[in-house]
């Protein structure tokens, strides 16, 4: 992981929050931007400054994430929305962007409605599950939104306790059997915060969950379509274990949600694909060297 004093902190007024986001090598001509996904935080991704020198890397916290605001509003809307802030706050015209899970969900949907500001597009494991309702119809889809809104008054304030770091870092190590000590360390150090009744707590807002409600896969998919820059998509050639944690049903499915994920991604006119073996939903953690160098192998041919 990067040493934090090669990065630079800033704060800056997203949709009614106060994000923060780490910047690398300030001074270069171009602009990456990085986006984390739930309950995760902008240093976990400091591997891909290793590869890309000639890069500006911004490192954003999402809203109730990392050292940004627990605001406790997460719709869809409002990542985007902290998003083309972070577009003003950094005077930005266009940029590249990368996002993993949740931050795939907010860069795709920026680029289909901001095409004239994404240089280009780099998906990490980022479109979700397979669409497991497709044709049950209306009520099955109720009763979804409803268990999911249910859920909402229930959610906490504020994540788990924690005694120290070593319980941070025994729980990264147990969570992600390929993560090494010294990145299960750095992110410890990153990710937790002091709990007011004492001990640690994590940097995020459980009531993040809430964005899952505020938009439909549907919507999601039609949007691909409207991607009109160079898009690289990467997945883990283990994604689908990670999913079988929530969705128990597709258990012996690889076959269709290898398909159902390819269908996808076709959706994008201009998409590549590259599937890095070893590698589960969390890329980053599981082969750091290996999603470095083929973000740079993309994007390298882009700055000509």
């Amino acid at each position: 992981m990067l040493n934090k004093q090669a990065m630079k902190r800033w704060t800056f007024e997203g949709a009614d929050a106060r994000i923060s986001a780490q910047v690398f090598n300030d001074a270069a001509e171009h602009t990456l931007i990085v986006l984390h996904g739930m309950r995760d935080h902008g240093s976990s991704l400091h591997c891909l400054a290793a590869t890309l020198p000639h890069f500006k890397i911004v490192f954003a916290d999402l809203r109730g994430h990392g050292q940004s605001d627990h605001s406790g509003a997460y719709s869809m809307s409002h990542f985007v929305a902290d998003l083309l802030a972070l577009y003003e706050f950094f005077d930005l015209t266009s940029a590249h962007v990368l996002g993993h899970s949740l931050g795939g969900h907010i860069a795709t949907r920026f680029a289909a409605l901001f095409p004239e500001r994404v240089t280009s597009l780099v998906i990490v494991d980022g479109f979700g599950p397979p669409n497991t309702q497709t044709g049950l119809g209306i009520h099955t889809w109720i009763a979804a939104q409803r268990a999911q809104i249910e859920q909402l008054g229930a959610a906490p304030r504020r994540s788990g306790r924690l005694q120290d770091k070593a319980a941070a870092t025994e729980r990264y190590l147990r969570n992600q059997p390929r993560l090494s000590e010294e990145a299960a360390h750095y992110l410890s150090e990153m990710g937790v915060q002091a709990a007011p009744e004492g001990g640690l707590t994590w940097r995020w807002d459980p009531r993040v969950q809430m964005v899952w409600s505020t938009f439909s896969k549907a919507e999601s998919e039609a949007m691909l379509e409207c991607i009109i820059c160079d898009a690289l998509i990467i997945t883990g050639s283990e994604g689908l274990a990670y999913w079988l944690t929530m969705y128990p049903e597709l258990e012996g499915q690889n076959d269709w949600y290898q398909s159902e994920l390819q269908r996808r991604i076709n959706l994008i006119p201009r998409a590549k694909t590259l599937v890095i073996e070893n590698a589960g939903h969390m890329v980053h953690f599981d082969q750091p060297v290996a999603l470095s160098t083929a973000v740079a192998d993309f994007l390298s041919p882009l700055l000509d």
